[in-house]
């Protein structure tokens, strides 16, 4: 004697058991459209970082420049202080 099996299948709910239920499509989901706005977003964060970094550099460019500048400046009054000073003949 052989009780029939039953299985607990839900189609409305995409469930089902027994593989003899006639489900209803799933959902389309765009996946190309997800990855080529993973893409851009990618491409867009890196291209701010390096611009960040191109311009950390010669922002760091920049002070030594202008330190270097100074310290001429102070270095050649000086020159000069000492070249007019009273043992000088000019």
């Amino acid at each position: 004697m052989r009780r029939p099996v039953s299985y607990a299948c839900d189609p409305a709910q995409r469930y089902c058991e027994c593989g003899h239920c006639a489900l209803p499509p799933a959902r389309n989901i765009d996946l190309e459209a997800v990855a080529n706005l993973n893409r851009a977003t990618t491409v867009t964060a890196t291209f701010f970082i390096l611009l960040a970094t191109l311009l950390g550099l010669m922002a760091v460019g920049l002070l030594r420049t202008e330190g270097a500048m100074q310290r001429a400046a102070i270095i050649n009054q000086e020159n000069i202080v000492i070249t007019k000073g009273p043992t000088s003949w000019h």
